[in-house]
């Protein structure tokens, strides 16, 4: 346990930036979001009655007649999920595919270090980084609302903001996967980014288009629900980070098996 926790706070070491390169701005777009809720709030009901109704499911609109509406609709449906995934993938693919490229992964595999601790470790500590980043942007946005006294829960915002974890770790358990493949920063993270942008896409077609909507069940996105105003889906919550584990054990044994120069 001493060796993985010391693989996990070096990888937390080097990627100490990211707490205030990620949350500082997603925590201060959110913290505007709710701040300019109560000015517009009139206009925004009004305006959103002529919305199309395949377009409000899409996209999660609801009648916006609260900030928690607001907020999932401008931030929690699609900015932070997305730049979370990302951030994800980039994490992954700093702690092992950085490593190999640096030639730090070489110095470490000269010790008596199992390659699977490498993977937990990076799995690990990216899954503290998510949370420390996500922990920042609700504090920013729960200040914003404070400051323009717009009403935000501070549970609902929690639980909004927690529903995003388990999601951006299914993407870090497939940057694993693709490290098990490669080992070249850009093709790790273009990969994750992809299969993020598909899943979003996938999911956005079975909404507007009800013909096809059984192709939602590929996404993850079709269980990321609104929990900023249901509640956390516990179910859900348990079978995406059990898929994200899933996916790092596999991936930690293509780790295993791949030739560390390919």
């Amino acid at each position: 346990m001493s060796q993985l926790e010391a693989l996990v706070a070096s990888h937390l070491s080097d990627r100490r930036r990211s707490l205030l390169s990620w949350g500082l701005p997603l925590g201060l777009m959110s913290a505007f979001i709710v701040a300019i809720y109560p000015s517009i709030e009139s206009a925004l009901t009004k305006a959103v009655q002529g919305y199309p109704t395949g377009l409000k499911e899409a996209f999660d609109v609801g009648q916006l007649e609260n900030v928690e509406q607001y907020l999932q609709a401008e931030m929690l449906s699609l900015i932070v999920p997305l730049a979370l995934g990302y951030l994800a993938v980039r994490a992954i693919a700093s702690g092992l595919a950085g490593a190999a490229e640096s030639g730090r992964l070489d110095v470490l595999l000269s010790a008596p270090l199992a390659r699977w601790r490498l993977v937990a470790a990076g799995f690990v500590a990216s899954a503290i980084e998510l949370a420390a980043v996500l922990l920042l942007t609700a504090v920013l946005t729960l200040l914003g609302s404070a400051v323009a006294d717009a009403g935000l829960s501070a549970g609902h915002a929690a639980a909004g903001f927690a529903e995003v974890w388990p999601l951006a770790l299914l993407f870090a358990g497939f940057g694993v996967v693709a490290c098990g493949f490669t080992l070249r920063t850009t093709i790790v993270t273009g990969a994750g980014a992809g299969v993020l942008v598909v899943m979003y896409v996938i999911d956005l077609i079975g909404k507007l288009d009800p013909s096809v909507s059984g192709i939602r069940y590929i996404s993850v996105f079709k269980y990321y629900g609104n929990a900023i105003e249901d509640g956390i889906n516990w179910l859900a919550f348990a079978g995406i980070t059990a898929a994200a584990i899933v996916l790092v054990v596999v991936g930690a044994w293509l780790f295993e098996r791949r030739d560390i120069d390919a």
